[in-house]
C-alpha cells in the first residue's frame, strides 16, 4: 500500500508525503492517558494574529501555488455533480511543511466546530522515524466545497489538532480539527452543515469515497467495503484515487440531501484498493473532546 498524504513542493508518497497543521512553532503538546491510546493536543490558531495571517498566506498566493500542481486531463476517477450536503461538507485542508512547501489533503466537517481528516495529514515523519518525532505542519487552512479555484464557503483555520500519538500504528490515523469561527462569528457547521459520523462501521457495506487527488475539483467512487482480514483496523474499497486524496471521507448510508455518515478516512491505496482508517473507540474519544472540551479535557 501507499499512503496518499499532500505532496510539500513535490508529490511525496505515504510516509514522507504528510500534511498540515500547527500554525505556532514551538508549542508544547500535552498527552491524555487513559483507556485507550494517548491523545496529543495541539494549540494551532488560537489568537486572531495567528487566524489573519494564516488567512492572509493562503488566500494571497497559497492555495494559488498548490493548484500548479493540479493533474490537468480526465480525473482518476468521476467528479461528484450531485451537489448536497456533500459539496458543502468535503474540502481541502491546506498546510505548509517545516521546510517551507505546501500541499493539501481532503478532510469533511463532522460536528459544530470539527473536521476529521487522516494523522498524516496533521504531522511529517521521515521514512523509519517514530510517531512521537514527528513535526507538525504550519498554517493550517480548510476550504469547505473547493472548487475550480473558488471558495464557495470561504476558508477556516484550525483552533486545536486531536491525535494519537503513537499515530503511526495501524487503526491510529485520523485525527480531528477544532474549527475556529468564520470571521461572521459563525460556526462552520452554521455555514456547511454536517456529515454525521458513526464508530460501528461495518463490512460488505456501500460506501462512497470522495477525495481531492491532486485536482481542482471533488472527485468520487464507490463500492462495497471490506476488510483484508478479519479484525483489521482499515476499511477498503474496490477503487483508487491518488496523493491529496488522504483524509477523504468513506460515507453510507447517503440519503436525498447527500449527507449520510463518515464511517472511516482515507490514509493509502495500492493498484486496487483504498484503505481507510476505520472509525472506532478511539475516534470517539477525539471526537468528544473535540466537541466538548476546551484545552485540556
Amino acid at each position: 500500500m501507499n499512503l496518499l498524504g499532500r505532496g510539500m513542493g513535490k508529490r511525496r508518497a505515504w510516509a514522507s508525503a504528510v500534511a498540515a497543521v500547527l500554525i505556532t512553532l514551538g508549542m508544547v503538546g500535552y498527552g491524555h492517558r487513559g483507556a485507550g491510546p494517548e491523545i496529543v493536543v495541539h494549540d494551532a490558531a488560537v489568537t486572531k494574529q495567528d487566524r489573519t495571517r494564516v488567512e492572509a498566506y493562503w488566500t494571497g498566493a497559497g492555495i494559488a501555488n498548490v493548484a500548479h500542481g493540479d493533474a490537468i486531463g480526465d480525473p482518476v476517477q468521476p467528479e461528484w455533480t450531485e451537489g448536497g450536503v456533500i459539496a458543502r461538507t468535503v474540502g481541502r485542508l491546506y498546510a505548509q511543511g517545516a521546510g517551507g512547501g505546501s500541499g493539501a489533503c481532503t478532510a469533511t466537517v463532522v460536528g459544530t466546530n470539527t473536521v476529521i481528516t487522516a494523522a498524516h495529514c496533521v504531522r511529517t515523519a521521515d521514512a523509519g522515524e517514530p510517531s512521537r518525532s514527528a513535526t507538525w505542519d504550519q498554517q493550517l487552512y480548510f476550504v469547505p466545497g473547493y472548487h475550480d479555484g473558488k471558495s464557495p464557503y470561504g476558508g477556516f483555520t484550525v483552533r486545536r489538532v486531536r491525535m494519537a500519538e503513537e499515530w503511526q500504528d495501524e487503526g491510529l490515523d485520523v485525527a480531528v480539527l477544532e474549527m475556529n469561527s468564520g470571521d461572521d462569528g459563525r460556526s462552520i457547521s452554521e455555514v456547511t452543515g454536517v456529515q454525521r459520523i458513526s464508530f460501528t462501521a461495518e463490512s460488505g457495506t456501500r460506501t462512497h469515497f470522495f477525495g481531492y487527488p491532486y485536482t481542482n475539483r471533488l472527485l468520487h467512487c464507490e463500492g462495497d467495503n471490506s476488510r483484508e482480514y478479519r479484525g483489521s483496523a482499515l476499511l477498503r474499497i474496490p477503487c483508487v484515487m491518488g496523493v491529496g486524496s488522504s483524509g477523504g471521507p468513506y460515507i453510507v448510508d447517503l440519503d436525498a440531501a447527500e449527507a449520510g455518515s463518515v464511517v472511516a478516512v482515507n490514509i493509502s491505496g495500492d493498484e486496487t484498493f483504498s484503505y481507510g482508517t476505520a472509525l472506532g473507540s478511539f475516534a470517539r474519544r477525539l471526537y468528544a473532546q473535540s466537541e466538548h472540551c476546551s484545552r485540556d479535557c
